[in-house]
């Protein structure tokens, strides 16, 4: 998994992942204009799809603050449906391709957490228009207790002469108290009401 880090401000960092359909563009714009992971950057820390002027940045009031890096579970990073052992009978397939998170100091050595993901739906040889979803799992652990964790619906409608469809989730409002021990952020899809992925998690 490639990864890109934001210097300003020096506490978002996103991640690119190439995975199966979804295919490995290019991170920058031939017109000079800002990446698909800069846009979605911009969403998560702006909310718009542009950065405010220079003079109306936030500042980092907490040097010390360390925001975790977002870890994708293995088996979380993509789901697939398919009829069959072969790549012809894939009907569709779910995937991550960007991940970003902020984190905000609060008193007494805890902080709030923002974390956003950034996904794809595409058709397969034997699919067709329809709407797809998987579950978003985000969890939050300090060393083995998961401080907390959030469910989300993901997924999207593809019409009819499409091949396939975006979407967006940011999941704002996290609480993480003071503690000690590392803290690590884990996201993962699976199908739609199943339990969060198992198994080694990937960096």
């Amino acid at each position: 998994m490639n990864a890109e880090t934001f210097h300003r401000p020096s506490w978002l960092v996103a991640a690119l992942a190439c995975l199966g359909l979804a295919g490995c563009g290019s991170s920058g714009s031939s017109s000079g204009g800002p990446s698909n992971l800069q846009t979605f950057g911009n969403i998560v820390m702006f909310q718009s799809r542009t950065p405010p002027p220079p003079d109306q940045l936030p500042q980092d009031e907490d040097e010390t603050l360390v925001c975790p890096q977002v870890v994708i579970d293995d088996g979380g990073a993509a789901i697939r449906a398919q009829s069959g052992p072969d790549s012809g009978s894939l009907r569709h397939q779910i995937s991550i391709l960007n991940v970003a998170r902020e984190c905000t100091a609060t008193a007494g050595g805890g902080f709030n957490l923002k974390v956003g993901a950034e996904g794809r739906v595409l058709l397969g040889p034997a699919g067709s228009p329809g709407s797809y979803f998987a579950t978003l799992n985000m969890r939050v652990l300090r060393g083995a207790t998961v401080v907390a964790q959030r469910n989300a619906r993901v997924g999207g409608a593809i019409a009819s002469g499409q091949g396939g469809t975006d979407f967006t989730h940011v999941e704002d409002g996290i609480s993480v108290p003071p503690g000690r021990g590392d803290v690590e952020i884990i996201i993962g899809l699976n199908q739609a009401g199943a339990a969060g992925p198992a198994g080694r998690r990937r960096r």
